[in-house]
């Protein structure tokens, strides 16, 4: 026990042998009615015992002769022995009647035990270990049976009592040891406490938890089947509704079983197991598990459920909410069900939804339980399922986010990687078989769309027919129209898991998930809003639902996508639904599209007027749309031709949104045009027109696809003998070759897109074919058929009034001139250029023929001039934002400043030129300046750094095209000669 520093300091104990101490020293206490005596005013410190009270303590009914005169004798030794100063007394008084012995009850160790016990009882629900603690240092202070061989019929019940205190304290300590788990350290204990009182049921109710904790359930049920016999046979009773509960809900377990196979998923696995394990305070430990239909949610929850099972040996309850269904499951029966399973009797369980929520948290109080709540609706039925028991973790799977459900952790649950995919394939048919078919497996999961459910059944129907070959899988899923019926087994389809999610769309809804599957890869605001006939806020109200039900995904602000599954059924339901929604929704996004890229190429190639060009959208007819939704048509139409770009810059960027988008929908109106014939001719030329219209805005950056798209244009038109659209159709598959480096073909298709055009009277394209012939010879360094090609594509479009196109031909012509050595030709040409009253059209091409006028000027040896036009240029392609241009400029301005000996101005306009190439992208740009800055930083002396750069133009140029690498490739020649000189060759 502690000691004070006070020399005459005593100290009590009573936990075991009567002992008391002045500092160090032990006090005789004297005879045992002496002892008593002070033992009966220790039990009540600082509180007066009566002289009858004393009396009775010592001899009960029983007293002697002259009980007060002995009494007094004992007072008077105690106080001898207690007290500092005997003349003033300060420990033993005289009070009213009795005696007070004046102490602090901290000085006896039966008061420190009080004092612990309530502060462990004030911190148990909150500091489980603290209390433990607690009770721990008050047992430590017991040191034998306490009051031993004392007299007094008081003192035999204060020994009954304070054995008691033991007991319960011991039952405490080893009740938190359960709770908080860990080594089974306790158990012997509790078992052998359990066999010395074997009808004490909180004991016996202690063992049995501890027991089944341990994943002793057996044992655990052995010792209820005991203690029950004993209860009966010796007392006539029961045990009590706490361990008949106990009893009955020994580890509820109600998880099905984990899925065979299962495959990635580990991260998740881990993050579930920290987040439910982690004890952060009173709240509930949630996890909350979203995704789309078939993307594993189940699975990952069962399988976390599984690992976690030593964590929660109270038991496991498991719930399917059907929340996909019409009609999901009851919460009301769910509890019902969890109730029975905790041990709650069928006749006890409430009838109202209220009162079964009260009772399960009632029931799971002080048990680790988890919970699993699968395939939830919506916050309202999950609400009433929740424990109100921090020692309890539930995870909750829904395909909608439960933003009314407090989580710990959510996962978005996404398909699989590639690896996890190819990994489930190898666990179901076996490695050595997907190896030996490796790339139609990649193939094949990538047909799956990596949708967990959907490779899981693909792998299915593989083990079924060992000797199916992957590839015939694959056949029947690339088909649009069969390809998700394909995913079937005996007993589950991915159809029917989507078709569960349709059914619950309000009709607005399932209209909007039909009509925007026809636009792919993914979907713009405007789009949608186009093709459902809406205001953009009304159509995005719709997709963000979508958004909610899993059936779209968000792709940042005003941007949406299907998975490809998700898309495939959404595109089988609007054919059974109605099979003109495709036709239908491909003239209102052809409307839409046309109209933007007509106003964009206004803006990229000012100087030709648009309409004499392209078209007008071909006429939605939207017959079967009612009044409302013709009219959101038909203002659409009339908006169409509204500029809705700021600038160039701004239309470009909705180029590279939007091109992928078009060139699927050009395959698609080609491939599946409507039954009308006139009506598919303009469909048709809009398509082409569409296609055209991108051109100049990288359509390039798109080429396989794009010529997939052409060729298929081609095709169409040839088949319905429309020599006009097929001459368009041709120049554009020309103008993809072309950027695809294969001249040979682009050639034949600008020559046979030439002849197509002249035949049907289409001269703004057969001079734009014109001009790629002349571009393909100048390519091949043919360069006087190029220039012939120039002359009489710029001709055609001086008498069309296409004035942007005149010039940029003759600008290529005067190209071709320095390229063949008539470089004053050029300058002359370039000069009538800009001095023409109809100027050059836009800053833009006012850009290029001061390149062109520059690079002239260069080659004749005038390096000032050449400097002055570059620079020129350069203001001229800053203000029309043409990134590409500039950076070609400063390039070639950093070259001549090096010629004329102003080195470190040399190195200053590169550095510009690749920063401005990086941030345009084009390959040849970039190249050309670390190329230039290869020579400027040789000339400087630099040699070590202008090798890198002289690395990295290789490594551009053996990536680009002919046509492209054909300008930089005198420079990477002279960059090899001794001092590092350059031709000054464009």
């Amino acid at each position: 026990m502690p000691l004070a520093s006070d020399p005459n300091q005593l100290s009590f104990a009573l936990l075991g042998a009567l002992r008391v101490q002045r500092a160090d020293s032990a006090v005789e206490l004297g005879a045992p009615r002496q002892r008593s005596v002070l033992v009966a005013l220790l039990l009540r410190p600082d509180s007066v015992v009566t002289v009858d009270e004393l009396v009775d303590d010592l001899w009960g009914d029983q007293p002697p002769g002259s009980p007060l005169i002995t009494l007094r004798s004992y007072i008077s030794q105690l106080r001898k022995l207690l007290e500092p100063a005997r003349d003033t007394p300060t420990v033993l008084l005289s009070q009213a009647g009795g005696y007070r012995l004046a102490i602090d009850p901290d000085l006896v160790d039966l008061g420190r035990v009080r004092r612990l016990h309530d502060l462990a009882g004030r911190c148990s629900a909150a500091h489980p270990e603290r209390a433990r603690d607690h009770l721990r240092d008050a047992l430590s202070l017991w040191h034998g049976e306490p009051l031993l061989d004392l007299p007094g019929p008081f003192l035999r019940r204060e020994r009954e009592r304070l054995s008691e205190l033991r007991l319960t304290l011991l039952e405490e300590r080893l009740a938190l040891d359960v709770v908080l788990g860990g080594p089974a350290d306790h158990l012997p204990e509790l078992e052998s406490l359990a066999a010395g009182h074997p009808f004490r049921e909180r004991l016996q109710g202690l063992l049995i938890r501890a027991l089944h904790r341990q994943g002793r359930a057996p044992e655990a049920r052995a010792v209820y089947d005991a203690l029950h016999a004993r209860l009966v046979e010796h007392l006539g009773i029961e045990p009590g509704p706490e361990l008949a509960a106990l009893r009955d809900g020994l580890d509820p377990d109600q998880l099905p079983p984990a899925l065979p196979h299962f495959t990635g998923r580990q991260e998740h696995v881990v993050r579930i197991d920290r987040a439910l394990t982690a004890r952060t305070g009173p709240a509930l430990r949630l996890v909350s598990v979203t995704g789309m239909a078939g993307v594993g949610k189940t699975a990952l929850a069962v399988r976390a459920a599984h690992a976690l099972r030593p964590e929660f040996p109270d038991g496991r309850l498991y719930a399917d909410l059907r929340g996909a269904d019409l009609v999901p499951a009851s919460a009301s029966d769910i509890l019902a069900d969890f109730l029975t399973a905790l041990g709650v009797r069928p006749s006890a369980v409430p009838k109202d939804l209220a009162g079964r929520s009260a009772l399960f948290r009632s029931a799971s109080a002080g048990r680790r339980l988890l919970i699993v709540l699968d395939n939830a609706r919506d916050d309202a039925q999950v609400q009433p399922l929740l424990p109100g028991c921090p020692d309890c973790a539930v995870i909750v799977t829904s395909r909608t986010v439960l933003y009314g459900v407090p989580s710990v952790l959510h996962v978005a649950l996404d398909v699989f990687s590639e690896d996890e995919a190819i990994g489930l394939l190898d666990a179901v048919i076996g490695a050595s078989r997907r190896s030996a078919q490796s790339e139609q497996a990649g193939l094949l999961v990538e047909a799956c769309g990596r949708l967990p459910l959907a490779v899981r059944i693909a792998a299915a129907q593989l083990a079924a027919t060992p000797g199916r070959p992957i590839a015939d899988l694959v056949r029947r899923l690339a088909d649009d129209r069969e390809g998700i019926g394909a995913l079937r087994t005996r007993d589950v389809a991915v159809e029917q898991v989507f078709e569960l999610g349709h059914r619950r769309l309000s009709p607005p809804l399932a209209t909007a998930f039909r009509m925007l599957s026809w636009i792919e890869p993914d979907i713009g605001l405007a789009s949608a809003a186009a093709v459902l006939g809406l205001p953009e806020d009304r159509a995005e109200q719709l997709a963000e639902s979508l958004v909610d039900q899993a059936l779209l995904e968000s792709l940042g602000a005003g941007r949406y996508r299907f998975h490809d599954l998700v898309r495939a059924f959404a595109r089988r339901t609007s054919r059974r639904h109605d099979r003109e929604e495709r036709a239908a929704a491909h003239r209102r996004l052809l409307a839409l599209l046309l109209g933007c890229a007509r106003t964009a190429f206004a803006l990229a190639v000012p100087g030709d007027p648009v309409a004499d060009v392209f078209g007008a959208p071909a006429p939605d007819r939207a017959d079967h749309a009612d009044p409302a939704d013709r009219a959101a048509l038909a203002g659409r139409a009339d908006a169409a031709d509204r500029p809705v770009f700021a600038d160039p810059a701004g239309a470009r960027r909705w180029a590279r949104a939007e091109t992928p988008g078009a060139v699927a929908l050009a395959a698609a109106v080609a491939t599946d045009g409507p039954t009308a014939a006139t009506a598919a001719t303009a469909e048709l030329r809009s398509a082409v027109d569409l296609l055209i219209a991108l051109s100049p805005l990288g359509l390039g950056a798109f080429g396989g696809r794009a010529e997939e798209a052409a060729r298929l244009l081609i095709a169409a038109a040839v088949s319905s003998g429309d020599r006009f659209t097929e001459g368009r159709s041709r120049f554009l598959l020309g103008t993809i070759l072309l950027s695809r480096a294969r001249l040979d073909e682009a050639d034949a298709q600008a020559r046979l897109a030439a002849r197509a055009c002249e035949e049907a009277g289409d001269p703004p394209v057969l001079r734009q074919a014109l001009n790629d012939l002349g571009l393909i010879a100048q390519a091949e360094g043919r360069h006087e058929e190029a220039i012939a090609a120039f002359d009489e594509a710029a001709a055609l479009a001086r008498r069309l009034g296409h004035r942007s196109g005149e010039v940029a031909s003759t600008a290529n012509a005067a190209l071709s001139r320095i390229r063949s050595g008539h470089a004053a030709g050029a300058v002359e040409t370039c000069l009538r250029l800009l001095a023409e009253p109809g100027g050059t059209a836009d800053a833009a091409m006012t850009a290029y023929v001061h390149y062109v006028l520059g690079l002239a000027h260069q080659v004749l040896g005038r390096l000032d001039d050449a400097a002055a036009r570059m620079r020129s240029c350069i203001g001229c392609a800053n203000a029309a934002g043409d990134l590409d241009r500039e950076s070609a400029a400063r390039s070639r301005l950093a070259d001549i400043l090096r010629l004329l000996g102003r080195v470190d101005e040399a190195v200053r306009e590169a550095e510009q030129a690749l920063g401005l190439a990086t941030k345009g992208g084009r390959q040849r740009e970039r190249a050309l300046a670390h190329l230039v800055l290869a020579n400027t930083l040789t000339a400087r002396g630099d040699h070590r750094t202008a090798r890198d750069h002289e690395a990295q133009a290789r490594f551009l140029l053996g990536r680009l095209s002919a046509p492209e690498s054909a300008d930089a490739t005198p420079l990477l020649t002279a960059l090899a000669t001794a001092d590092g000189a350059v031709t000054g060759a464009e």
